[in-house]
């Protein structure tokens, strides 16, 4: 059980480096005039209207943080961490189904094939590099494991032998 808790929170951790990463590439479509408002916020400001400006961008931080976690985790614990090309398929189904699914049902953005298509380029690409983080991550403690299993397996020989 520890080692399942131990793994679900190294996920959630790498989802949240993950969503940075993703974040960072968001900052530079925004820069670039290719996103005007961040779904997070839009998705926040629907939600919960009435809310000022600061309390919709804190809200949107932490909500986005909290969705990358979750998503991380998962990936993690029920999918083992895929490598990057899985990660970055599994990162663009989180997008289908939200952008195409559950945010226009909450009449937060229209759905993506309706929406700015500059905008879900922008989602689309945040989200390749989501998954491209999550993946980079699992592999990297995919062989960290492996390297412990190694000297674990070789110091239980080296112990036998004596």
């Amino acid at each position: 059980m520890r080692d399942a808790a131990r793994e679900t929170l190294n996920g959630a951790a790498a989802g949240v480096v993950a969503t940075v990463a993703m974040s960072a590439a968001l900052a530079v479509a925004a820069k670039a005039g290719q996103l005007r408002e961040p779904p997070p916020r839009a998705i926040v400001r629907t939600l919960l209207p009435g809310l000022s400006t600061e309390s919709v961008n804190t809200g949107a931080l932490l909500a986005h943080l909290g969705y990358g976690a979750t998503a991380g985790a998962v990936h993690r614990a029920l999918l083992r961490g895929p490598a990057v090309t899985a990660s970055v398929g599994y990162a663009l189904a989180i997008w289908a189904g939200a952008y195409e699914g559950w945010v226009p049902l909450i009449r937060a953005l229209p759905p993506a094939h309706l929406d700015d298509r500059r905008r879900q380029a922008s989602m689309v690409a945040g989200h390749v590099v989501y998954g491209a983080v999550l993946g980079l991550l699992a592999e990297r403690a995919r062989r960290q494991d492996e390297a412990a299993l190694r000297r674990a397996s070789a110091a239980a020989a080296h112990a036998a032998a004596e």
